[in-house]
């Protein structure tokens, strides 16, 4: 996620806001915690600013496919409540947040998604792993001393 150019003081709180939104995710995950914990953290987040969450798009287990289950929902679920976070799970959590209404529509191209009434929208995302201790974030950016 870039800001590039004159950004407004709204746009920057909703970008702030969804980076907040993930690494609140982030630090809940550990062995043993639902995964209806990452929704309800982000909501935490989120909700305040009044911010809408995107829920036609959703993280995803990384497994033999990019794209694998499990879905990881970015808004409380009750069904991921079952779902208990174990070591070797590796997953992405990818929110996307909007300004106004929450969902979007896709672009005759199939990939370009824009929100459906104009208003501004961010998304970070990580793929994560659990450990027996916790998480280790995969695409976090190695600095070099």
């Amino acid at each position: 996620m870039f800001m590039i150019g004159n950004v407004s003081p709204k746009a920057r709180e909703l970008v702030q806001t969804c980076q907040d939104a993930l690494n609140s995710a982030i630090s809940i995950c550990a062995p043993g915690v639902p995964l209806s914990e990452i929704g309800k953290t982000i909501e935490a987040i989120v909700k305040p600013h009044g911010f809408s969450i995107n829920e036609q798009f959703c993280g995803h287990g990384i497994g033999k496919h990019m794209h694998d289950s499990p879905d990881i929902y970015h808004t409380y679920d009750k069904k991921m409540d079952k779902i208990i976070m174990v070591p070797g799970l590796v997953f992405t959590i990818e929110p996307i947040i909007n300004t106004g209404k929450a969902n979007g529509k896709v672009d005759a191209d199939g990939w370009t998604v824009r929100t459906i009434d104009g208003g501004l929208s961010a998304q970070w995302e990580h793929t994560i792993g659990i450990t027996e201790d916790g998480a280790t974030i995969f695409t976090e950016k190695m600095v070099n001393d």
